[in-house]
């Protein structure tokens, strides 16, 4: 008996530009300057800093608070707040994860209901529309386009947002939008 492995909720998300972008890199030995595959040693003090994490007895080889290590959640709250000229909470405000492709993942998975609406800015990095379908949800899409009378395009600021296709793309439905600020992959940093 042949059963399918994946599960149909995945069904349509099998690519991955990534995937054939390093390929494509490897084969023609270019430099791959979409994913980070560094020809080179970490610095110095990092080698120390491991070599002496791994050397500093039990306590520095126990699993940790589960959003973050305390002392790394403090700094970051302390940082990102003179940024955000607000107080930041340490234990409720800061999530650590191991990448962004985690902290999206959880994200989608503990807002998105099935039949849920996410709109999403295109262009978009490659991981939003599969991670919300997985979720169960539905991606809308709303273009940045070329700025009116701007002449050629010659950079990101020459791509905006228009607030009335924007304002278009909600219903009942809508759960959540996905704002990437510096834009990924034009760089375009949003007015908001």
């Amino acid at each position: 008996m042949s059963r399918k492995l994946h599960a149909r909720r995945i069904e349509g998300i099998d690519k991955n530009i990534w995937v054939e972008f390093s390929q494509l890199a490897a084969d023609y030995k270019a430099v791959n300057l979409g994913q980070g595959f560094p020809d080179f040693s970490p610095p110095h003090f990092i080698q120390e800093a491991f070599c002496k994490a791994l050397n500093g007895g039990f306590s520095k080889h126990q699993y940790t608070r589960a959003f973050g290590h305390p002392n790394l959640v403090k700094i970051l709250a302390k940082f990102f707040s003179r940024i955000v000229g607000r107080e930041i909470d340490p234990m409720e405000d800061i999530l650590v994860s191991v990448g962004a492709y985690q902290a999206l993942f959880c994200t989608f998975q503990a807002l998105i209901d099935e039949g849920d609406e996410v709109i999403i800015v295109e262009p978009f990095f490659d991981c939003y529309q599969p991670m919300v379908m997985m979720a169960g949800g539905t991606a809308i899409y709303v273009p940045l386009k070329p700025r009116e009378g701007c002449g050629p395009v010659l950079s990101s600021a020459d791509w905006v947002l228009s607030p009335e296709e924007l304002a278009s793309k909600f219903s009942p439905r809508t759960k959540a939008i996905v704002i990437n600020t510096p834009n990924n992959p034009l760089g375009k940093v949003k007015d908001l």
